[in-house]
């Protein structure tokens, strides 16, 4: 019957490998999304921790709840939407692409919050859905970017992602970060009620004498390289490879942590004192599930169109409304446009059932995707992607929207209860004091300190399989390689993928009438370079100016 359905047998997967592929996608998305959580609550979140009262700790604490809520929610229903309707295996999550982009609009001083951003993306998305809705726009758009462009789009947004989940495993740890938060805005939270977490897990940050957990820390590395070896050696030996190397390196890191922290071998005996704060997730009277009744109560469709809406803070500020919705608009259109072809790119090679130039069950998916990016502002959340954890999944042998299903149901299980970052969780902050039981709020935000190493290096390695089936033979031009090379470049170091397509649009542009010159072509710019062409580099001319004025 489900094969009559999904059509995974005739696409030649298996029922066992559309599950499997299906849970490894959905752990891979939830640790990412644990991450995004804690990168936009800091939206809302100001102060130093150690200076925060009882009370302000525990008003975070529900605000973490409720940014969680509405993460899962929207995953929820992107991902069974899209495994419905195109029946492609993907999941729909927001991503730390657009939302670093998001944050980055926010500046201390300009009287925006994050509400306003989340009117700017639902306008974006409207258009969006409108153009997708149209036959044919999508064929124009990705007729009229470069070919050097369109094929580098994986390789860049895989860069982007492998670099970020590098940092996020803490062994490369950079002042300036590719997370780096701009500036601080309000959320529906008064002021004095934020206090901003300590910071995030690196290796620097670890005192080995002073600290008590410290071989948590030497664990989480030893993790890291555990599960990139035993993907190496897994990859060809098996059709599951990151689903074997991400439960296969957790299983390590938490085996080890118990024999090497839990039990002292000195005096022998076994405290169970380093895995307070995972045991609490999902036990203590701060657990997600006993926010429930006040994130319903919170919850709100219109905050966006009321609050979103009035810009006078801004205006008052000296901002200029009209440009920021030039920016924000043209910014999220193309972004949403570009993460979503890179995504299908990467997985219609992965799994070899679908060609992302189709025309039926592509418009499906990117119709799904525009249409849950209407919701998720109205709901309070930030807008989603394709997840790149899709590609994981079509390498682990997914061939139908079943693996979206199996994914989906682990969302909605997720929105009630933090299994996952239980189970995955491996570093939290060195200087966390566990015994927290019956502080409410305090847990909560205290666990949002939570790193997930293994889930990380998985993730880079998902960035770098995008890295390698971008390659193609006509690279070795001149003319091919400098737009593909700007294009990466480009959206590594600005952190996006819309600005790194622009800056490869311009130089492809630039380097074919350089080209047709040296062969002495006497035709006019518009035969040479083709109107298509021409007018998508003015976009992202007026995209980049944009981008500077603001």
């Amino acid at each position: 019957m489900m094969n009559r359905f999904f059509h995974y047998k005739d696409r030649g997967g298996t029922i066992g490998k559309e599950i499997t592929a299906g849970l490894g996608m959905f752990f891979l998305s939830v640790c990412g999304l644990f991450i995004n959580m804690q990168l936009i609550a800091k939206l809302s979140i100001s102060g130093e921790y150690a200076a925060a009262t009882s009370q302000q700790i525990a008003v975070n604490g529900e605000y973490y709840a409720l940014t969680w809520f509405l993460s899962m929610i929207i995953a929820f229903a992107g991902s069974l939407l899209i495994g419905l309707v195109a029946r492609l295996p993907l999941v729909q999550v927001s991503g730390l692409g657009i939302s670093t982009v998001l944050v980055s609009m926010i500046g201390i001083e300009t009287g925006l919050n994050y509400y306003n951003l989340l009117f700017v993306c639902f306008i974006s998305s409207i258009i969006y859905t409108a153009l997708v809705a149209v036959p044919g726009v999508k064929q124009f758009i990705f007729r009229a970017l470069p070919q050097p462009v369109r094929r580098a789009l994986p390789a860049a947004s895989g860069l982007l992602m492998a670099w970020i989940a590098l940092q996020l495993t803490g062994i490369i740890n950079l002042t300036a970060s590719n997370i780096t938060i701009y500036g601080a805005g309000t959320n529906g939270l008064t002021e004095n009620e934020n206090v901003l977490l300590s910071g995030g897990v690196a290796l620097s940050q670890y005192s080995y004498s002073t600290d008590k957990y410290h071989p948590l820390l030497l664990i989480g590395t030893i993790a890291v390289i555990f599960t990139v070896i035993l993907f190496l050696i897994v990859r060809q030996r098996t059709k599951r490879p990151f689903f074997i190397s991400l439960m296969g390196g957790t299983a390590f890191y938490l085996l080890v942590s118990i024999f090497r922290v839990c039990f002292d071998w000195k005096t022998k005996k076994f405290a169970l004192d380093s895995l307070w704060g995972r045991l609490w997730m999902v036990g203590s009277e701060d657990a997600m599930q006993t926010h429930l009744s006040a994130m319903l109560k919170s919850f709100s469709f219109t905050r966006v169109l009321t609050k979103g809406s009035d810009f006078s803070a801004y205006t008052e500020a000296g901002g200029s409304v009209a440009l920021l919705f030039a920016v924000g608009i043209l910014t999220f259109l193309l972004l949403n446009m570009y993460e979503s072809e890179a995504a299908l790119q990467a997985v219609s090679k992965a799994t070899g059932v679908f060609d992302a130039d189709e025309q039926k069950d592509v418009q499906k998916a990117l119709l799904c995707n525009a249409v849950i990016n209407i919701a998720a502002p109205l709901i309070g959340t930030t807008p989603v992607s394709i997840g790149k954890e899709s590609v994981a999944a079509g390498k682990d042998g997914a061939k139908s929207g079943l693996a979206s299903v199996v994914a989906s149901i682990g969302f909605l299980v997720s929105i009630f209860v933090w299994i996952v970052p239980f189970i995955f969780a491996t570093s939290f902050s060195y200087d966390i004091s566990f015994n927290l039981y019956g502080h409410y709020g305090t847990v909560m935000q205290l666990m949002a300190e939570t790193g997930f190493v293994v889930a990380d290096i998985v993730m880079v390695l998902v960035g770098v399989s995008m890295i390698a089936g971008s390659m193609y033979p006509e690279l070795k031009k001149f003319t091919e390689t400098a737009p593909f090379m700007t294009t990466v470049a480009g959206t590594l170091l600005l952190s996006n993928l819309a600005a790194g397509a622009a800056l490869g649009t311009v130089c492809y542009v630039i380097t074919a009438l350089a080209e047709k010159k040296e062969e002495g072509d006497t035709r006019s710019l518009l035969c040479r370079i083709g109107i298509p062409q021409l007018v998508w580099c003015a976009v992202s001319v007026i995209l980049l100016m944009l981008m500077v004025i603001r």
